[in-house]
């Protein structure tokens, strides 16, 4: 077997160190996600403030969207390998296979990198806090009657729901108003003032 290996050409037989090298760590880390140790080495590019901590890979963007990392990096070489190793026979011109290789690799590297932001979404603490949607603006659902006696309701989109309050204005607001969230009142009654 050393010696078919031996007699491939060399750019074929990188290909093939890089396959079977990246899909042994590939399964390695596989099985560590499954068996609930996912140690990721982080490659920190980035200083954003809004980072979450100990997400298990590291930004390369401002955004917090994971694209070098480990795992990343890994499926980059995974696809490139293995796209050489399989289009070998069929793309002669190794020029063109290494820029096919590079392509499927990114693909590959960008597919894993949209899966741990997927995942990293849901590490997320969304519990929904009242004091977050000061200064938000909000729309009137049900009309705001003046003076502060009686309360409309409003809807205020925070963290990618829409939460439903009770509001009170200064003045009469009718549906469909843009308001602003001033302060909270009481519990989840809020004062709102026009936009």
């Amino acid at each position: 077997m050393f010696e078919t290996f031996k007699s491939l050409d060399g750019m074929l037989q990188v290909y093939w160190i890089l396959a079977a090298v990246s899909s042994i760590i590939f399964i390695i880390q596989a099985i560590m996600t499954f068996i609930g140790f996912d140690a990721d080495s982080d490659v920190d590019m980035s200083n954003a403030p809004d980072q979450i901590p100990d997400s298990g890979d590291a930004a390369f963007d401002t955004a917090g969207f994971h694209l070098v990392s480990v795992k990343s990096v890994i499926c980059f070489i995974l696809g490139f390998g293995w796209t050489g190793v399989l289009c070998w026979n069929y793309i002669p011109n190794h020029v063109l296979l290494g820029l096919l290789a590079a392509v499927v690799g990114l693909i590959f590297m960008s597919l894993i990198a949209f899966l741990l932001f997927q995942m990293m979404k849901l590490n997320r603490d969304n519990t929904f806090r009242i004091e977050q949607v000061i200064g938000l603006p909000a729309d009137v659902y049900l009309r705001i009657p003046a003076g502060r006696k009686q309360t409309g309701k409003i809807t205020v989109s925070l963290n990618g729901s829409t939460h439903e309050l009770e509001a009170l204005c200064d003045e009469a607001v009718p549906t469909g108003t843009k308001v602003r969230i001033k302060e909270i009142v009481q519990g989840e009654t809020v004062l709102v003032e026009r936009i």
